[in-house]
């Protein structure tokens, strides 16, 4: 299945959009925030140019069936609140990775779960996948949180080489 989706997910409280390059600002400043990226093991990005070149990165993964990433927008004030994003597809297709994050004045009012919940029916009823995974940081709480809370469970058998520090959590349809 192609995933390429022109139409919006939708939440009670929140539309998700496919990212495009109206999002360079949002992008920024998700990925300079400290904050927002304590856990993850990238550098911050100094430049708005880091997401322009980013973004163009999400479109060609997109347009290769490579990845799909969403901008999560309140649907009230459509303020733009964070990105969400299935990426990482198993070669045979029935397994994806979830990757999220939300500006720090979003946080812990229910706004990624909503969007989590529109993104998990989206692979498992649209892309047709068996499961989603998610890889978080061991000192995430929030982020654990938010999987458990979300049906996911640890999958205590398997590490992320790359990231000694990370934990895998696995949802089965």
């Amino acid at each position: 299945m192609k995933l390429i989706n022109s139409k919006n997910l939708e939440s009670k409280r929140l539309i998700l959009r496919s990212t495009n390059m109206d999002d360079v600002e949002l992008v920024y400043a998700l990925r300079s925030n400290a904050i927002v990226r304590k856990y993850i093991m990238q550098p911050l990005y100094k430049t708005q140019e880091e997401a322009v070149i980013h973004i163009k990165n999400l479109l060609t993964y997109l347009k290769e069936n490579k990845s799909i990433s969403w901008t999560i927008i309140n649907k009230k004030t459509n303020q733009k609140l964070g990105s969400i994003c299935l990426w990482n597809l198993s070669e045979d297709r029935k397994t994806a990775e979830v990757g999220y994050d939300l500006l720090p004045e979003y946080f812990n009012k229910g706004y990624m779960s909503e969007a989590l919940q529109e993104v998990i029916s989206f692979g498992f009823n649209k892309l047709r996948l068996k499961a989603i995974e998610a890889f978080t940081h061991t000192e995430n709480k929030a982020s654990k949180k938010l999987l458990l809370a979300n049906g996911f469970t640890q999958d205590s058998k398997r590490k992320d080489l790359d990231f000694p520090k990370n934990i895998i959590f696995t949802l089965k349809k």
